[in-house]
This record gives structure tokens, C-alpha cells and sequence, in this order.
């Protein structure tokens, strides 16, 4: 066996990194925004539980086989003037044991995974229905009453929330950690998934997509506000009317987005040019917390860096391959320009 004073000290600080690496996964936060282990509704709460019964068992099986192999290793450990070990052929009760107890586990391990999955895979009948289609690479939301949004998504907090899963091109995966497990969203096919808020749990939460779909995978995110009764009704109805009058800057804007070209790629609620639907509805744009799928704050440093350069945030969008302004130089923007764009798609509100 070899001599510690011979290891080298790079290997036994690999040893010390390994070894720690449980440890750092200990200490991570439920406050993280893409948490798994701090939910808030019945179907996250249901996933949650199962992960708590399968790590028991898991912690349950780490310990005994521990426990058995360090015992073999003392008790049956070389000595100096040993022989060579007794010889056996095979012990049949051991190995009929070591094959009935995993498959044991593995039974406690399927009958409540098949109870979870059953328990929330059929949408209840009353839930409020909302249509999502994934683009490369941002979230359309279609409502029940026609409404449509982009990556920032409302639900009420007070009723069952049902999802129609739909992509407008490749596959593309649904998640909200703290709301809902994972859910493909493949061509061909609509899934659904469904969750019921928990009391108290008004917020904003998280998602992205999970299912590698291209350059921009990565940025592919959402957000999931849940709001009260009242904020939602007010949101809704907010996302028909046309926007208040606006500035004299953002005037100008409002001229500039239909002579730039937006308005053949975006809707915007109250305006009859501007019905595209190639990009996001840009309904309420101002009102929003966040801007490119959710991956930058919406503020005016960032709104105008993304009108500048989208390809810089976020790489391969369809903004930059298809839109005018960024491929005909006769129709590029200049910095006063993009400010008067900015000024008038904050006034969305």
C-alpha cells in the first residue's frame, strides 16, 4: 500500500475537493430563484414530497452498503503472515438476498412515483386554460379570452392555472421550478400541465427553458407573476386597452415603429398597423419587469442596449436576421432615434 508522505499534494487536494463538493451542495439557498426544494403550489408541493421519500431511501441504502463495506474491510482486512484466503465457491442465500432487496427498493421507490405522476398528470376540469407556444427563443401566452403576452406570464392566484403546450418550430421545455415540474413542448404534439397556487404566494417566479433548442437556449427564460384576484383582473383588462397619450418624444417613436418596420413583426394593443406576429406582443411593454425572455431588467439602459444590438444579448434571435433596421443600412436607427423608440415603448403601460 502506498505511503500518505508519497502523495502527492495536488492529488490530495483533489481528495479534499471531492469530498467537499457534498458539502457546498448542502449549503444552497431555497431562496435561489430556480430552487426545486421551496414550493409553492399543490403540484410542486407533491413533487417535492416524492424527492423527500426517494432521498430517504437513498440516504437509508448509502449507509447500510457503507456501513457493510467498511465493516468487510476491517474484519477481512490482510494481515502480516496470512495465507492465501479460504476459497468459496458461493453463498446462494446471500446472492438470493442481494437481488430481493433492490428490487424491493426499487418497488418503494415506483408505487409512490406512480401515484405523483398520476396524481398530476390529467388537467382538472375547472382550471383557467392558457395557450403557450415556444418560439427560438422566447414564450407566447394566448388567454381565454384572447388576450396575448410575451415571457412575462400572469395567473391568478386564486383557481387552478391549465397550460396547452405548443412550439411554433423545435423542442422546447416548459419549467417553472417552485410552480411545476418540467414539460416537453414538441412539434406535432400539444401536452399540458397544470398547478394550483398556494395561499399566500402572490410573486414572481422564475422559469426557463430546459430543452437545449439553439444559440440562445440559455436566454430562452420567463417569468410567472402570480397575482391577487384584483391584479390580474386589472392586468388583463389592461392588456386591451390602448396606451395614454404620450409624450412628445415618444410621439415620435410611435411614428418611427411603423417606418422602421416593427409593426410588421409586433402587435401592440390600440394600434391598427401594428398587428405582427412574427415577434412578442409588445401589448403593456412598459409595465414589464423584464425585457429579452426575461434575462435583463426593463429599464432604459437596458431597453436602448437591446435596441442598439439584440444579437449582443441575445445571439441568433430573430430580430437581428429579419428585422430592416438591422440588415438594410438605409434604414438604421440613430442614437436619437432609438431614444424616442425607448421613450415610446415605456409608455406601454
Amino acid at each position: 500500500m502506498a505511503n500518505l508522505k508519497n502523495i502527492r499534494p495536488k492529488a490530495l487536494l483533489g481528495l479534499l475537493a471531492i469530498a467537499l463538493l457534498p458539502i457546498l451542495a448542502a449549503c444552497s439557498s431555497t431562496d435561489n430563484p430556480l430552487t426545486t426544494i421551496s414550493p409553492k403550489s399543490d403540484v410542486a408541493d407533491d413533487i417535492q414530497q416524492l424527492y423527500k421519500i426517494i432521498f430517504v431511501i437513498a440516504m437509508v441504502v448509502f449507509i447500510v452498503v457503507e456501513t457493510l463495506l467498511l465493516y468487510a474491510v476491517i474484519k477481512f482486512r490482510r494481515r502480516p503472515n496470512d495465507g492465501i484466503p479460504k476459497q468459496v465457491h458461493g453463498n446462494t442465500v446471500m446472492e438470493i438476498t442481494w437481488t430481493i432487496i433492490p428490487a424491493l427498493i426499487l418497488v418503494a421507490i415506483a408505487v409512490p412515483t406512480w401515484i405523483t405522476i398520476f396524481e398530476i398528470d390529467d388537467v382538472p376540469d375547472d382550471a383557467y386554460m392558457i395557450e403557450i407556444v415556444g418560439h427560438q427563443w422566447w414564450w407566447e401566452a394566448t388567454y381565454p379570452d384572447g388576450q396575448v403576452t410575451a415571457n412575462e406570464i400572469h395567473v391568478p392566484s386564486d383557481r387552478t392555472i391549465g397550460f396547452t403546450l405548443d412550439t411554433a418550430d423545435v423542442l422546447h421545455s416548459f419549467w417553472i421550478p417552485q410552480l411545476f415540474g418540467k414539460q416537453d413542448l414538441i412539434p406535432g404534439r400539444t401536452n399540458t400541465l397544470w398547478f394550483t397556487p398556494n395561499p399566500g404566494t402572490e410573486g414572481r417566479y422564475l422559469g426557463q427553458c430546459v430543452e437545449f433548442c439553439g444559440a440562445s437556449h440559455a436566454n430562452m427564460r420567463l417569468e410567472m407573476i402570480v397575482d391577487s384576484p384584483a391584479d390580474f383582473a386589472a392586468w388583463t383588462s389592461g392588456l386591451e386597452s390602448p396606451a395614454p397619450a404620450a409624450t412628445a418624444l415618444a410621439a415620435t417613436g410611435y411614428d418611427l415603429f411603423a417606418s422602421k418596420g416593427c409593426v410588421a413583426c409586433h402587435t401592440i394593443s390600440g394600434r391598427n398597423d401594428a398587428i405582427g406576429i412574427i415577434g412578442p406582443n409588445l401589448s403593456l411593454f412598459g409595465s414589464r419587469l423584464t425585457l429579452g425572455s426575461a434575462t435583463l431588467d426593463n429599464n432604459t439602459v437596458n431597453l436602448t442596449a437591446w435596441l442598439q444590438d439584440p444579437e449582443d444579448i441575445k445571439p441568433g434571435n430573430i430580430m437581428s436576421k429579419s428585422a430592416p433596421i438591422y440588415n438594410n443600412p438605409g434604414l438604421a436607427m440613430a442614437d436619437t432615434e432609438i431614444d424616442a423608440l425607448v421613450a415610446y415603448l415605456q409608455s406601454l403601460k
